[in-house]
């Protein structure tokens, strides 16, 4: 029987695995994602100039866009910056152009050939770990600004709206349990087996000389 802790070394390796394979794809996701929130702040902010400090929530309008501008900013320049240096070898063309300058022990400053892929990899989660960062306190801000911009219209149209986005998120949460596929019969016989390891063993009779109520 495997130890569950070797289970969950394994099961942590290979998520960390799964996530770089798939780190192009959020650096891509995240700077659309990250565009489209900038668009929508800039467009809604320019609609709301000339309205102008009308009553308290234009000004939260106002406040949670403005705030919410440099961390889009700053998250998406965060993922670009991530993509262009993977593509064009920085590391690599820097550490070429001190050795091709005669940089005393200019190798020293840079990891060992063995060491690359580990720098590679760490580098990759704190990026992606800072972006969701960035991408979660921007996305709450401009919820806030727009919501806050619907109340000033009328209070129901932004409460119909909240309401409409936990209807969407759970549509979408049902779509994709409903697409994941069935269980096969190899995984129930597999769970079967692991409920019967983990059963506690009351069933089982007492030892010798205990004396059961």
């Amino acid at each position: 029987m495997r130890n569950p802790s070797d289970l969950g070394t394994t099961t942590a390796a290979a998520l960390s695995r799964l996530l770089m394979l798939i780190a192009p794809w959020l650096v891509e996701v995240g700077a659309w994602f990250f565009g489209g929130l900038i668009a929508l702040n800039l467009i809604v902010v320019a609609a709301l100039i000339p309205v102008g400090p009308a009553d308290t929530p234009i000004l939260i309008a106002f406040t949670a866009f403005a705030c919410a501008l440099p961390f889009e900013v700053a998250g998406l320049m965060l993922l670009k910056l991530k993509k262009d240096f993977g593509d064009i070898q920085v590391a690599d063309m820097t550490l070429q152009s001190f050795e091709a300058a005669h940089f005393p022990n200019i190798r020293t400053y840079f990891p060992l050939p063995h060491q690359q892929g580990l720098h590679q990899k760490r580098r990759t989660r704190i990026v992606l770990a800072y972006a969701l960062a960035f991408a979660t306190i921007s996305f709450a801000l401009t919820l806030t600004g727009v919501l806050a911009t619907l109340w000033h219209i009328a209070p129901w149209i932004a409460e119909a709206a909240l309401v409409a986005g936990f209807i969407a998120v759970a549509l979408m949460v049902i779509a994709g349990v409903h697409a994941m596929p069935p269980v096969s019969d190899a995984e129930r016989l597999l769970q079967s087996r692991r409920r019967r390891k983990r059963a506690p063993a009351a069933d089982a009779p007492p030892a010798h000389g205990d004396n059961p109520k």
